[in-house]
């Protein structure tokens, strides 16, 4: 479990700092800057298909550009760990912004795939290594008893930002100036560093630390074999879950004869729902432990993927895309949270990367998951192979998980 002896999370005199007093400082140093980031991802997310044919990519090409986003940030979020650990959390921040920056420039002049394809893999290795100096970051500062609320800011704000960003996009540009999207992303990125630098606390020694101690993934999975047996299966899991979820919709959407913007709408309003739940998913953690945020939203993205082949119009797969959404809501920043427990004071950054190498895994595996069902059986069964899965992780969930100990601790005080 993390060492939450020196926690910055209180305040002088020993008393324990209250959830806003530990929160308050992160929206201008933490939340703010991603939010204005996490905007830019959204407006590129959407066109990545069409800026790959403006290249002149063949679909099967296009296909892989898309994919190379979430690979990129799978492949480096070991690596990740290494550059926090060497230089410390500001300066992985500049390296994570600069990578970003480069692969944006890269992806507004490229002129042909393969060139785009090396451009997206390097700004998704930028996010990757972005998205573990903020996780190790609040890992650091917020104390047992306010994490979950503190991380699953961090997730709806993520949310939020994927949310504005393609809408965002559809009122400054048009349909086919997609080179505008990257110019967006770009703009947001170097808008929410500068922000960033200039709203960071100053008195955080701990941020610059550099050299900090380094432990190889192998020896993080014994060292934290038990642990993560069961709470990185949850993540995966989860992840797994949720990857599926942003595939199955349009593919069963697709199947029952809805036109695109039918299936856009039914995902944006899940993903509104979703957004909506990010605090009280954090209240709940904080308040009532782990496992009864987990728990529900384990079951209500299990139980939404299993409705998927009953429905057969546009108001019925809204009901199943509801479902889908308020699960994925009640567990805004359980997967991170449950890391950020596990995590060791000495070697965090090493053991968040692979915590996050776990997860992403699972959100790779998810739409896989559904192509092979798809491909050896029917389109029928990819939702409830998917929900069988996830009741099993329930079930890990409901059997195995245990509440880390100083969060018992606080709630008895």
């Amino acid at each position: 479990m993390g060492d939450e002896e020196d926690s910055p999370g209180k305040l002088d005199g020993g008393r324990r700092s209250s959830a806003g007093e530990t929160i308050r400082p992160l929206w201008m140093q933490v939340y703010l800057p991603n939010l204005i980031m996490a905007t830019g991802q959204g407006a590129m997310l959407p066109i990545l298909v069409y800026a790959a044919r403006g290249v002149h990519a063949s679909p099967a090409m296009a296909a892989v550009i898309v994919a190379i986003n979430g690979f990129g940030m799978l492949a480096f979020d070991l690596p990740s760990g290494r550059i926090v650990a060497r230089f410390g959390e500001r300066g992985a921040g500049w390296i994570a912004a600069a990578l970003m920056v480069v692969g944006l420039l890269g992806c507004i002049v490229a002129t042909n795939p393969w060139t785009l394809a090396l451009a997206v893999f390097v700004q998704a290795a930028g996010w990757a290594v972005w998205t573990l100096v903020r996780m190790t970051h609040i890992s650091r500062i917020a104390p047992a008893a306010v994490r979950g609320r503190a991380l699953s800011f961090l997730g709806g704000v993520m949310r939020c930002g994927n949310i504005i960003g393609p809408f965002f996009f559809v009122v400054v540009a048009s349909h086919n100036h997609t080179t505008l999207a990257f110019m967006l992303y770009l703009v947001s990125v170097v808008v929410g560093f500068v922000w960033l630098m200039l709203a960071r606390d100053r008195h955080d020694a701990e941020a610059l630390a550099t050299h900090a101690t380094r432990i190889h993934p192998l020896q993080v999975l014994r060292d934290n074999s038990g642990e993560l047996a069961v709470s990185g299966s949850t993540a995966f899991g989860i992840s797994l879950l949720r990857g599926s979820r942003t595939a199955i919709i349009p593919l069963w959407a697709a199947h029952i004869g809805l036109d695109a913007s039918q299936a856009a709408t039914l995902f944006a309003f899940s993903s509104v729902i979703d957004l909506a739940l990010f605090y009280p998913a954090g209240i709940a953690s904080d308040k009532w432990g782990r496992r009864a945020d987990a728990l529900p939203c384990i079951l209500l993205l299990a139980l939404g993927h299993v409705l998927i082949p009953f429905t057969h119009t546009y108001w019925t797969l809204f009901g199943a895309a509801f479902v889908l959404g308020f699960g994925n809501g009640l567990g805004s920043g359980i997967v991170m949270t449950l890391g950020a427990d596990l995590a060791p004071a000495n070697g965090r950054a090493s053991f968040l990367a692979v915590w996050r190498c776990i997860s992403d895994a699972g959100t790779s595996v998810g739409p896989l998951v559904d192509s092979g069902v798809v491909a050896v059986a029917t389109i029928a069964a990819a939702g409830p192979t998917v929900g069988v899965l996830g009741f099993v992780t329930a079930g890990i969930v409901a059997i195995w998980m245990r509440e880390p100990e100083h969060l018992v601790e606080v709630s008895a005080d």
